[in-house]
């Protein structure tokens, strides 16, 4: 009997034990909730460049070698494109129809692709080579820094080196921008 009691007390114990962690899960995934709609509400203006601002200066060697520079040759688009966002490649088609459906070429087509060597970076690469001057960066390069990119993708329309239109979906940058 003494052994019963035991028992029943440690498995009381355990449950007690399992509902204090619980509680602390589902705490944690509303916090985390909160910050996903806070996020998710956010206008992309809270994480691009706004539109009016004057595009960063950047220098780079495209994996053609050929050199960028933003103060030379103003990027008409730029495109921020992540080895770890499947957006991205979501998004790899339309970017390639928006390039060529503006008719603007190297090097005023300036993809920049940031994260580890793997097979979705090539992909990008061989994708938007042809059309665009690709540049290939690790994270926190230079480029990610001037743009102080936050969120993936990121595109922007431009003329005359002033972002004219930003998104985090490149359909999005034909759509009328309202003053």
């Amino acid at each position: 009997m003494p052994f019963l009691v035991a028992g029943m007390v440690v498995l009381g114990l355990l449950c007690l034990v399992n509902l204090v962690l619980m509680l602390a899960v589902i705490r944690r995934l509303r916090e985390h909730t909160e910050q996903l709609a806070a996020i998710r509400a956010g206008s992309p203006a809270q994480a691009l460049l706004a539109p009016g601002t004057s595009l960063p200066a950047f220098e780079a060697e495209s994996v053609d070698g050929e050199p960028i520079d933003s103060r030379v040759t103003s990027p008409e688009i730029v495109a921020l494109l992540s080895t770890e966002c499947s957006v991205c490649l979501d998004q790899l088609p339309d970017l390639v129809g928006f390039i060529t459906d503006r008719r603007v070429g190297r090097p005023a087509a300036v993809a920049v692709i940031m994260g580890d060597d793997s097979a979705q970076a090539e992909r990008l690469i061989e994708e938007l080579r042809p059309i665009a001057s690709v540049v290939r960066q690790p994270w926190g390069g230079p480029i990610e820094k001037a743009f102080e990119a936050r969120a993936f993708p990121a595109f922007y329309l431009a003329s005359e080196g002033v972002v004219r239109a930003a998104s985090i979906a490149v359909m999005e940058l034909d759509r009328p921008v309202h003053a």
